[in-house]
This record gives C-alpha cells, structure tokens and sequence, in this order.
C-alpha cells in the first residue's frame, strides 16, 4: 500500500501541490505589493540567493573531493573489525 502511495500517487499529485502553493503565494505576494504592505525580505531576489549557495556547495564538494581520499589505482585493504573495534581501511603497499 505504502509503496503504491509513494512510487505512483506521490509522483503524480507532488507537482500539482507544489505548483498550487506557488500560486497561493505569488497571487498572495501580489495583492500585497499592489497594497503596498509587501515585508522588506520578499524583495530579495531569492533565485540568485539559492544560485549562489547551489554553485557554492557544488564547488566545496569538488574541493573535498579534489583534497581528500587516496590516489586513483591505490589498492585498499577493506576495514577489519578487531577486538569489537573498526580498523578503518588503509593502503596497500
């Protein structure tokens, strides 16, 4: 039932109610501006903001990713569990 719910009902009626919402708030925003009470903050331009943080976050994974972890071919040997303790993995030599 619940998979049902997510994989064919959730798909199907998500962009309706995301799209809904954004109506209910851009008519809202709208008949606020035109009243002239429209807050300070819902002036700000929110895509360039999300943007910026996307290529932001985009750009920190690639230097983690660039800066961190061994060499590409390097041969690991796997974690162990010794004594209820993890051995993380290390290089082979």
């Amino acid at each position: 039932m619940i998979r049902k719910l997510l994989t064919v009902v959730l798909p199907l009626v998500l962009p309706f109610l995301v799209y809904w919402i954004y109506l209910v708030l851009a008519r809202r925003k709208a008949r606020l501006a035109g009243e002239g009470r429209l807050p300070g903050w819902q002036d700000a331009p929110w895509v360039w903001i999300s943007a910026t943080g996307v290529l932001l976050m985009a750009a920190a994974l690639v230097a983690v990713r660039l800066t961190s972890g061994v060499e590409p071919g390097v041969k690991l040997e796997p974690p162990r569990l010794i004594e209820g303790e993890v051995e993380p993995s290390r290089p082979i030599e």
